[in-house]
C-alpha cells in the first residue's frame, strides 16, 4: 500500500475510534440523566459525595453539629457544613432559591439504620436566620401529595422523605429508596433535632390574614423575591383559592408604613400597565381598590394600613372582587378598621 494511502487510512480509523467514543459517553450520559429526581422523590443527584468539592476549611468541628443521631441510628459520614460561596457545590441547581432567602449555612450528614438495611439517608438543615425565611424555602418546594406531620406546624412526609420548620432552621431528610422501613429512622431523626435544637417560638402572622372559605389547603407560600416577575414584591405571602372551579391567587405583604405599602402598590400597578394591562372601573367597597384586566384575567389591588392586598389570574371580574371582598373583611376583622 502506498505509504499516503496507508497513513490516511490510519487516521480515519483513528477518527472513527474517537467519534465512537464520544457517542458512547453522550448516550451514557443521557441514560443517566433519566434516573434525575425532584429532591422529594429520590432526588440524589443534587447529593454529592462527603469529599467531593468541599474545602477542608469548610469541616465543622464536633461541638458545631447540629446532628444530634440518635443511638438507634448509625452515622455514615462526618458533619459538614456549606457557608453561601460553597452551597452549589452540594445542591447543585437549587442555591439560588435558598441564597434569595436569607441562606446562612447548611449542614448535612448522611445515617443509616439497622431497621432499613440497605437504605441510607441525608439530613439537610439550612440556616435561615428567621422563621419567615424558612417557611419560604419550605412552601416553595411542597408536593402537591404530601401527607403532613405535626412535628412542627410547618411539616410534611413524601414516600422518601421528610421535610419541616423548626425556628429559623429549614430540615430535609432525603433517603436513598422509597419503602416502608425508611420513614420510622427519618421521624427519629427529626424528633431528635426538634427536641434538641432550642428555637423560639415565632408565629407567620400573615397566614392568618387570609380569608379561609374556599381556601386550597396548605397554598399558603412565602415568595421571598420578584414575585410575580415585579422585582420590587419580595416578602409576599401567597394562597390558593377556588372559586367556581376556578383557582385564583391571593396574596399581601406587610410593607411596615402606609405610604412604603402605597408608593409599592402605585409602582405594582405601573409594572401591569406597562406589560399591556388597562384599568377597569369597579364599584368596590374598599378604599383606593384598583383593578387591571391583562392577559384575559383580573387582578385587584388595594391597601389596608401597612399592608398591600391583592387578587390576581381571576377569570372573571365576578371572582375577582369577591375574593377582594372577602380578604378586606378578614383584614379588619383581624388587624381592626383602618
Amino acid at each position: 500500500m502506498h505509504p499516503i494511502i496507508e497513513t490516511r487510512s490510519n487516521l480515519q480509523t483513528y477518527l472513527s475510534l474517537i467519534i465512537l467514543a464520544v457517542l458512547v459517553i453522550t448516550a451514557t450520559g443521557i441514560f443517566l440523566w433519566q434516573f434525575r429526581y425532584h429532591p422529594a422523590v429520590l432526588n440524589l443527584d443534587n447529593i454529592v459525595s462527603s469529599t467531593e468539592g468541599v474545602p477542608q476549611t469548610q469541616k465543622p468541628s464536633s461541638d458545631e453539629s447540629r446532628f444530634p443521631m440518635p443511638e438507634d441510628l448509625v452515622a455514615l459520614s462526618p458533619p459538614e457544613v456549606f457557608e453561601p460561596p460553597h452551597l452549589s457545590d452540594k445542591i447543585t441547581g437549587r442555591a439560588e432559591l435558598y441564597l434569595s432567602a436569607g441562606f446562612v449555612d447548611l449542614q448535612t450528614q448522611r445515617f443509616a439504620s439497622p431497621d432499613a438495611p440497605g437504605a441510607w439517608m441525608e439530613a439537610f438543615i439550612y440556616n435561615m436566620a428567621t422563621n419567615q425565611n424558612a417557611f419560604a424555602v419550605f412552601s416553595a418546594q411542597r408536593r402537591d401529595d404530601a401527607d403532613s406531620l405535626s412535628l412542627t406546624p410547618h411539616a410534611y412526609r413524601t414516600k422518601n422523605a421528610l421535610f419541616l420548620v423548626h425556628g429559623a432552621y429549614y430540615l430535609e431528610i432525603i433517603a436513598s429508596e422509597a419503602s416502608a422501613d425508611i420513614f420510622p429512622p427519618m421521624l427519629l431523626f427529626a424528633k431528635a433535632f426538634v427536641d434538641s435544637i432550642q428555637v423560639e417560638s415565632v408565629q407567620i402572622s400573615e397566614k392568618n390574614l387570609f380569608t379561609e372559605t374556599d381556601l386550597v389547603e396548605n397554598s399558603i407560600s412565602l415568595i421571598s423575591t420578584d414575585a410575580f416577575g415585579f422585582e420590587r414584591f419580595d416578602r409576599m405571602f401567597t394562597a390558593i383559592y377556588t372559586i367556581d372551579g376556578a383557582e385564583i391567587m391571593a396574596f399581601l405583604s406587610n410593607r411596615n408604613a402606609e405610604e412604603k405599602a402605597a408608593e409599592l402598590a402605585e409602582a405594582y400597578q405601573g409594572f401591569l400597565l406597562a406589560f399591556g394591562g388597562r384599568k377597569i372601573q369597579t364599584d368596590l367597597p374598599i378604599k383606593n381598590a384598583t383593578m387591571v384586566e391583562i392577559l384575559d384575567t383580573y387582578e385587584v389591588i388595594f391597601l389596608h394600613g401597612p399592608y398591600i392586598v391583592g387578587v390576581r389570574e381571576a377569570q372573571n371580574r365576578t371572582q375577582a372582587e369577591a375574593l377582594a371582598v372577602r380578604l378586606y373583611e378578614k383584614l379588619k376583622e383581624v388587624t381592626g378598621e383602618l
